[in-house]
C-alpha cells in the first residue's frame, strides 16, 4: 500500500466529538494566580518581592481586563499550612508536579521561580490550568542582570502562556470541524488572546465520585465558582488526549472558535465510557524549525534509525508529499529544512509499510522526543508501562508528602503552635486523600489496558502497595488530628490550666513521633512531660520502658540500626543503591530478629524519600544509550527489592503494638 494511502487511513476522517455534558462557563471570569517562589538571597528581599508583586499585577491585570482577576502570591509570606495542595506539591517536587492528574478547581496557577546566581536573576515559569487540568508544555526560562527588569521580563513570560481555556463541542453537519466555547468568552473581546492558526491542547474530562472542590474566591472575596450554600456537583478530573490538537480556523464574536482537529486517531474526540466532555487550552506556540529525537528502549530500534525517514508539515497528515517537508538526519537528530508554524503533523516511516503519526505543537527549536519502536506491540507495551510508572511516581510522591506532613506537624507541636499543627495535619490528610482517589482513577484506566504488557500485574501490585501505605498512614494521621482537636479545644477553654494543655500537646507529639520511629525525639518529649508532671509515675515508667526498648540488644543490632538510619539514607547513585541491597536486607532481618519496631518504622519514612530520590535519578536517563538502559534496569531491581522489604517490614509491624 502506498505510504500516502496509509497515512490517510490512519488520521481522522469521521470526527464525531462528544457533545459537552459540562458547563462551558461562558460568563465565568478567570482567577489567575501567580505563585512566587524565591531562593533565599539578600537581593531577593521582602522589599524586592513586594515590588515584583506590584509590577506583575500592573502588567497582567490590565492585559487580562474583563476576563478575570490576577492575584500574586508570595510563598515566603504565607505559612505552609495555608498553602493550596498544588503549591505544596510544587514546592516539594518542582515543575514536574504540575503534570499529575488532579481534580479540577477552575483556577489558573502560574508558578514563577526566581533565584540569583553569577550576577543574574534567573526566572522560570510554568502554568497549571485548573479548568482543563493541563499544564503549559514547557518551562519558560529567562535571565536578566538588572533588578528593575525582573518584573517586566516575568510579566512577558507569564503573559505568553496565559492560555485561553474552552469546552469542545461538535459542529452540526461538519465531520472535520469542532467548536470551542471559550471560558469567559462572553465577558469581553478575545482579539488579543487568540488568532486563526493558534493551537489548543485537548483534555478528556471525567466525573469522579467526589464532590467538586469548594468555591474559589479572589483576595477581595469575589466568588469565582458557584455561590456558597449550593449543592456541590460531582467533581471533575482530566487527562491529556495525547497527540491531539485543535487549530483555530475562525474566531467568533460570541466567544466561540471554529477549529480543525489534528490527531493521530481516526476519531480524535470520541464519546462513550466515563468521558463527559472535552476541554482545551491554548498553547504558546511559535513559528520555528523543528528538531525530532526518536526514543526507544529497544536497541534494535536505535540501530535502525538510519532506515527511518521523517516528514513534517503544518498542512495536515493528508497533505501531498513535498521535499521541503522531509527532515534531515544529523548527529542522531532529525531537523526540518524550514520553519513550521504552530503545529507539526509528523509521519515517521520505516520500510514500505510501517508508518507512525504524531501531532506536536511547535514550541521552539529544542528537540521533541518521540517514542519509536520497530514492533507495534512493543510500542504499545512501552506506552502502557510509561503510564504505569508515572502513576507509581505519583504514589511515591504522595507518600513522601505525607511523611513531610508528619514531620512538620510534630515540629509545630514542639513549638507549642498546636492550632497551626492541627491545620497542617488536616491539610496533609486532605491532600493524601485526594491523591489516593486520583491515583485510583488512574489505576482503573490502566487496568482497562492491562493486556498491553505482561508486567501489568507487577506494576499494579506496586501501585496497590503504595496506596495501602498511604491509607495506613492517613488513618494514623486521622487519629492524630482527633487528639490535636482535643488539645486545641482545651487550649481555648479558659477553665483549663496551661500545664494540662501543654501536657496533652506533648502526649500528642509523642504519639506522632513513635508512629514514625523518632525515638530520640520521643524520649526528649517524655523528659519534658516528666518535668511538667513530676507526680505522675505512669509517665516516668513509660519513658523508662521506651529507653529500655530502644537500647541495642547486641553489637550486631547496633550496627544494623546505624546502617539503616545513618549510612543508607546517604546513598545517592543507582550503583550505590544496587550495591546496598544485601546489606540493607541483612540489617532489616537483624532488626526484625531483635523486635526493633521503631528502627523499622523510621526506615519506612526514609523509604519514601529514597523512592523519590531513585525516581529523580532515573528521570534524566536516555533509553537510546546502552549504559543508561542498564542503569534503568538496575533502578527497577532496586525498586522491586525496596518494595519487597517494605512489605516484610509492614507485616512485621502489624504484629506489634504502637
Amino acid at each position: 500500500m502506498p505510504i500516502r494511502t496509509l497515512a490517510a487511513a490512519a488520521v481522522f476522517i469521521a470526527v464525531s466529538p462528544v457533545a459537552a455534558q459540562i458547563d462551558p462557563e461562558l460568563k465565568t471570569p478567570y482567577l489567575w494566580r501567580v505563585v512566587l517562589k524565591t531562593r533565599p538571597h539578600p537581593l531577593l528581599s521582602a522589599a524586592f518581592r513586594d515590588q515584583l508583586r506590584r509590577d506583575l499585577s500592573a502588567a497582567l491585570q490590565p492585559a487580562l481586563g474583563n476576563l478575570g482577576t490576577v492575584e500574586v502570591i508570595d510563598l515566603a509570606e504565607l505559612p505552609r499550612d495555608r498553602w493550596d495542595p498544588l503549591w505544596q506539591q510544587f514546592d516539594d517536587k518542582g515543575f514536574d508536579a504540575l503534570t499529575a492528574p488532579r481534580d479540577l478547581t477552575g483556577a489558573k496557577t502560574h508558578f514563577l521561580r526566581i533565584d540569583y546566581q553569577d550576577g543574574q536573576f534567573n526566572l522560570q515559569a510554568r502554568q497549571h490550568d485548573g479548568f482543563t487540568g493541563l499544564a503549559s508544555p514547557v518551562v519558560r526560562k529567562q535571565s536578566v542582570r538588572a533588578p528593575e527588569l525582573v518584573g517586566r521580563t516575568a510579566g512577558l513570560m507569564l503573559d505568553r502562556d496565559f492560555g485561553l481555556a474552552g469546552t469542545v463541542e461538535p459542529v452540526l453537519g461538519k465531520s472535520d470541524e469542532v467548536a470551542v466555547l471559550i471560558r469567559g468568552g462572553q465577558l469581553g473581546s478575545l482579539e488579543r488572546f487568540v488568532n486563526p492558526g493558534d493551537v489548543f491542547a485537548v483534555a478528556e474530562v471525567r466525573k469522579t465520585d467526589r464532590p467538586a472542590p469548594p468555591p474559589l474566591r479572589t483576595a477581595t472575596g469575589k466568588i469565582i465558582a458557584p455561590p456558597v450554600g449550593s449543592v456541590p456537583p460531582a467533581g471533575l478530573t482530566s487527562t491529556v488526549r495525547p497527540y491531539t490538537f485543535l487549530r483555530v480556523s475562525e474566531v467568533g464574536r460570541d466567544g466561540t472558535l471554529r477549529c480543525t482537529p489534528l490527531s493521530v486517531y481516526k476519531n480524535p474526540i470520541p464519546g462513550g465510557g466515563k468521558i463527559v466532555g472535552y476541554r482545551c487550552l491554548k498553547l504558546g506556540t511559535v513559528e520555528s524549525p523543528l528538531t525530532v529525537r526518536l526514543v526507544s528502549a529497544d536497541p534494535a530500534s536505535q540501530k535502525a534509525i538510519g532506515l527511518v525517514s521523517i516528514r513534517a508539515t503544518e498542512a495536515g497528515f493528508m497533505a501531498p508529499p513535498n521535499a521541503r517537508d522531509t527532515l534531515e538526519l544529523r548527529d542522531g537528530l532529525f531537523r526540518s529544512v524550514r520553519p513550521l508554524a504552530h503545529v507539526a503533523c509528523i509521519t515517521v516511516t520505516i520500510g514500505p509499510t510501517q508508518n507512525k503519526l504524531f501531532a506536536v505543537p511547535v514550541l521552539g527549536p529544542d528537540p521533541v522526543p518521540l517514542p519509536f519502536e520497530i514492533d507495534p506491540k512493543a510500542e504499545e507495551r512501552a506506552a502502557f508501562e510509561r503510564a504505569a510508572l508515572a502513576v507509581i511516581g505519583r504514589a511515591v510522591d504522595a507518600n513522601n508528602a505525607q511523611a513531610i506532613c508528619f514531620e512538620a506537624t510534630g515540629k509545630l507541636i514542639d513549638k507549642l503552635k498546636n492550632a497551626e499543627a492541627l491545620a497542617r495535619a488536616r491539610g496533609g490528610f486532605q491532600a493524601a486523600d485526594a491523591a489516593d482517589k486520583a491515583i485510583v482513577d488512574e489505576l482503573n484506566r490502566l487496568k482497562e489496558q492491562a493486556a498491553a504488557s505482561p508486567d501489568a500485574p507487577r506494576l499494579f501490585a506496586v501501585i496497590d502497595q503504595k496506596l495501602a501505605s498511604l491509607r495506613k498512614h492517613n488513618a494514623e494521621l486521622a487519629g492524630h488530628i482527633k487528639k490535636l482537636e482535643q488539645v486545641v479545644a482545651l487550649e481555648n477553654d479558659p477553665k483549663v490550666i496551661a500545664r494540662q494543655v501543654q501536657a496533652d500537646a506533648l502526649s500528642a507529639r509523642i504519639t506522632i513521633l513513635l508512629s514514625r520511629g523518632e525515638v530520640d525525639e520521643a524520649i526528649n518529649a517524655y523528659d519534658q512531660l516528666v518535668t511538667l508532671l513530676p507526680d505522675n509515675p505512669e509517665v516516668k515508667t513509660k519513658r523508662d520502658q521506651l529507653k529500655a526498648a530502644w537500647t541495642p540488644k547486641s553489637s550486631e543490632h547496633a550496627k544494623a540500626r546505624d546502617y539503616l538510619l545513618k549510612t543508607w539514607p546517604a546513598v545517592s547513585t543507582i550503583p550505590d543503591f544496587k550495591d546496598s541491597l544485601p546489606t540493607i536486607s541483612s540489617a532489616v532481618e537483624e532488626c526484625i530478629k531483635q523486635g526493633d519496631q521503631y528502627t523499622l518504622r523510621k526506615l519506612l519514612s526514609i523509604f519514601s524519600g529514597a523512592a523519590v530520590k531513585l525516581n529523580e535519578l532515573v528521570a534524566p536517563l536516555d533509553s537510546a544509550i546502552e549504559a543508561d538502559r542498564k542503569l534503568t534496569a538496575d533502578a527497577t531491581k532496586v525498586g522491586e527489592a525496596m518494595a519487597a522489604l517494605e512489605i516484610k517490614i509492614t507485616e512485621f509491624l502489624a504484629t506489634k503494638k504502637d
